[in-house]
C-alpha cells in the first residue's frame, strides 16, 4: 500500500502556473526577454485568462520597446483584475515613462490603495518619482517623504529625495538623509559630493572637510573628487 497521496489535477496545474510565472519573472529580470515570453505563453496555455500572465507579457513588451503591445496587454490584464495592485503599479510605471502623467497618477493611487507594507510604499515612491518627472515638486516630496519614513530600506534611492529637499529649501531634512546615506553601504561619490555642496551652502566648514576627505578615500578616481580638489584649491 502506497503512503503517497495523489495530488489533485487542479493543484498540479496551479503549481505549474506559479513555477512558470516565477521562472518568467526571473528571465525578465535577467533581460532574457524571449525566454520570459515563452514561459509566460506556457502559463496562458494552462490558464488562458490569467491576469498576472497578461500583466507580465505587458512588461516584457515594454522592455522590448514594443509599446503599443505593452499598452494593449496592460489593458487586458487590468480588465481581468481591476484591483490588482501589481498590475496597476506596473502600468503606472509604463504610462509615466510615456509621459502620460495624469493617467499614471491614477494607477499609482489604485496600487497603493489595494496594497500594504513594502508594496504599498513602493507604489507611493514611484508615484513621487512620476510627480517629480512632471515637475510637481511639492507633491512629489510629500509622496516620497511619506514612503521613506516608513521604509528606511529605501536608503539606496534616497539621494533623489535629498536632492529634492535641497531644491525645496529643506536643507536640514536633506542633511539628515545624506548623513544616513553616507553612513550606509549605499554611499557614493554623488552622495558625498552633494553633502559637500550642502555643507558649503550652510557654512559648515568642518563637515565639508569631513565629507571631502571621505570622497578622496573612497572615490579617488571619481569626477566628484576631481571637482572637489579644484574647488578646494580656490578656497
Amino acid at each position: 500500500m502506497s503512503l503517497l497521496l495523489a495530488i489533485p489535477a487542479k493543484a498540479q496545474t496551479d503549481a505549474q502556473i506559479q513555477a512558470r510565472l516565477a521562472l518568467a519573472t526571473a528571465y525578465l529580470h535577467a533581460e532574457l526577454f524571449s525566454l520570459a515570453m515563452l514561459e509566460t505563453d506556457q502559463v496562458l496555455t494552462l490558464s488562458p485568462q490569467l491576469p498576472e500572465a497578461f500583466g507580465l507579457k505587458a512588461v516584457i513588451y515594454q522592455k522590448q520597446g514594443r509599446l503599443a503591445l505593452a499598452g494593449s496587454f496592460f489593458q487586458k490584464a487590468s480588465h481581468l483584475a481591476p484591483r490588482s495592485a501589481q498590475i496597476a503599479h506596473n502600468w503606472g510605471v509604463f504610462e509615466c515613462e510615456q509621459g502620460l502623467f495624469e493617467s499614471a497618477f491614477l494607477k499609482f493611487e489604485l496600487a497603493q490603495r489595494h496594497s500594504e507594507g513594502l508594496e504599498r510604499d513602493k507604489s507611493l515612491w514611484m508615484w513621487g518619482i512620476c510627480l517629480l518627472q512632471n515637475q510637481q515638486w511639492e507633491a512629489a516630496h510629500l509622496k516620497m517623504n511619506e514612503s521613506f519614513q516608513r521604509q528606511p530600506s529605501f536608503i539606496s534611492e534616497a539621494l533623489v529625495l535629498a536632492s529634492l529637499k535641497i531644491q525645496l529649501g529643506r536643507d536640514a531634512e536633506a542633511e539628515k538623509i545624506l548623513d544616513k546615506v553616507n553612513d550606509s553601504p549605499s554611499v557614493s561619490a554623488q552622495s558625498l559630493w552633494l553633502s559637500v555642496q550642502l555643507a558649503q551652502r550652510q557654512n559648515q566648514a568642518v563637515k565639508k572637510n569631513h565629507w571631502g576627505k571621505m570622497l578622496g578615500l573612497l572615490f579617488s578616481n571619481s569626477v566628484q573628487w576631481r571637482a572637489y580638489q579644484v574647488e578646494a584649491s580656490y578656497d
